[in-house]
């Protein structure tokens, strides 16, 4: 068998420190960021008799970032809040599920998994230009390889594409002649429970939609968000920490994690896929990379040493910062594509008056929402530590922020150019008309020598016979030039 077609499971096992966030990007109003706040803080859950707040207020890993960096994440609610964070309250674990058995029901087979204890189940993060992220912490229970490349590849559909579905089960019993536990089926009651999931299999999309329907704003009762990723997509963010792997098969677990692909796929990949010194992949030590893609990024460790570092310390800083440094990567990318779309869809604005002050008042807004993101979420180092500021130097190449940045800025620098221009037209026009509105008339009563009765000599035209002949053909001859020029 060649290496490049051997069989993960017998071989590899995935060991205790591994874990798998998967992160849903969203859109929403920037306008209604202060407001959105407020609700999703007051947000309620009626459980029985009393009601249990739903979100936590959590603050974004501190430890390692620059100073101007986290006043700006961890400013609380003033005026300089770019951005808040929140976990679910620990009260509603159960009433969501995440202490129940449950599987994911693919093609490759059905595999049980755990979703993440305490803060790390459910985080929900808002930037202040518009931008959210709703993060859910879940790995496979099993510790071979296949079912970890099928999880990560399958758990991100959340709405049963592919026929990818969750089922959930609670122990309700235990049968003493069988001396085995009995289940029953669960599904999230906030998310419909048993009555419209008999059987306990539902989407992942439902449980998310029963967390983010907490932050509607009660006056705008429609959907308060909007995809901005692959619709129905989650990214990955996932640390593996592998046993067994050989040298000559580590290659081509790199290839698999990097394209996401579940156990049957990427069997035969090219030679320069597996080359060592592929762009996608940052070593951080020996045996161990970092794995960017478009898609969502990994971190694999081969075979490990068992130290307390290894089985704690590196595990906790993947997990806070450098998947911080993945959601700041991310803002910035869905950032610039959110700008990017409001210019081309503003742009097609009809050309008349009221349409044109419309888009000249859009894409003043457009302009000031760059300039916020540009002072306070464009930042060019966030983290001072060598492999934290090479990872997220990473991230910004994979996800082109820099030319975004450099398109989208010119397409604002020339949008606003293209409005002043507009602007200045229409004040020379105005000037225009007001010059022949008030120079005409004055230069037919100097032409013509018209003199006033009473004003200028004994006898002469009365004032209103002057007016009529003056006024008159003035604005006549006023309107004709306008309606010429206008005709440019």
């Amino acid at each position: 068998m060649k290496d490049n077609e051997m069989n993960f499971e017998s071989s590899h096992l995935i060991s205790e420190p591994s874990f798998a966030s998967f992160v849903y990007p969203f859109l929403f109003e920037a306008d209604e960021f202060d407001e959105r706040i407020t609700i999703i803080e007051n947000a309620a859950y009626q459980k029985k008799e009393k009601a249990v707040t739903i979100w936590e207020d959590q603050k974004f890993p501190e430890d390692d970032l620059l100073a101007a960096v986290s006043k700006y994440l961890n400013a609380g609610n003033s005026s300089m809040t770019t951005a808040r964070a929140w976990k679910l309250s620990d009260a509603l674990r159960d009433t969501f599920g995440f202490g129940a058995d449950w599987h994911l029901k693919t093609a490759q087979g059905n595999i049980p998994f755990s979703f993440g204890k305490g803060a790390s189940a459910i985080q929900l993060a808002l930037f202040r230009v518009g931008v959210g992220f709703l993060t859910i912490q879940a790995k496979p229970k099993n510790e071979n390889t296949d079912d970890w490349l099928n999880f990560l590849y399958a758990f991100r559909f959340i709405r049963g594409q592919r026929n990818i579905s969750l089922q959930g089960q609670r122990r309700t019993g235990f049968d003493s002649e069988t001396k085995t536990p009995l289940y029953s089926p669960f599904f999230p009651e906030p998310a419909g429970g048993i009555a419209k999931h008999p059987d306990g299999t539902g989407t992942l999309s439902e449980i998310l939609t029963a967390l983010l329907n907490n932050g509607v704003i009660y006056r705008f009762p429609e959907q308060w968000w909007s995809e901005v990723f692959i619709p129905g997509q989650m990214l990955p963010f996932a640390g593996l920490f592998v046993n067994g792997i050989s040298e000559e098969q580590t290659p081509h677990l790199l290839y698999k994690l990097r394209n996401f692909f579940h156990s049957g796929q990427g069997e035969n990949p090219p030679p320069e896929d597996l080359k060592p010194d592929n762009p996608a992949l940052l070593p951080y030590d020996r045996g161990q990379w970092f794995v960017f893609s478009l898609e969502g990024g990994t971190f694999l460790a081969a075979n490990p040493p068992d130290t307390p570092f290894i089985r704690r310390t590196l595990p906790a800083h993947l997990q806070d910062s450098y998947f911080l440094l993945f959601l700041l990567a991310l803002h910035q990318r869905f950032a610039l594509m959110m700008l990017s779309e409001r210019v081309a869809h503003n742009w097609l604005i009809k050309n008349d008056k009221a349409a044109a002050a419309k888009r000249e008042d859009m894409f003043e807004k457009i302009r000031s929402q760059m300039l916020l993101f540009t002072a306070r979420g464009y930042f060019a180092q966030v983290m001072q530590r060598e492999h934290h500021h090479r990872c997220y130097l990473k991230w910004q190449e994979i996800f082109q922020t820099e030319r975004l940045y450099r398109e989208i800025s010119d397409e604002i620098r020339e949008m606003h150019e293209y409005s002043m221009v507009q602007q200045y037209r229409r004040l020379e026009r105005r000037i225009s008309q007001l010059g022949a509105f008030i120079g005409i008339p004055s230069l037919i009563l100097m032409y013509l020598g018209i003199n006033i009765k009473g004003f200028t000599i004994p006898d002469g035209l009365t004032w209103w016979l002057a007016a009529l002949l003056s006024f008159g053909l003035g604005f006549a001859l006023s309107f004709l030039i306008i309606w010429l020029l206008g005709r440019k």
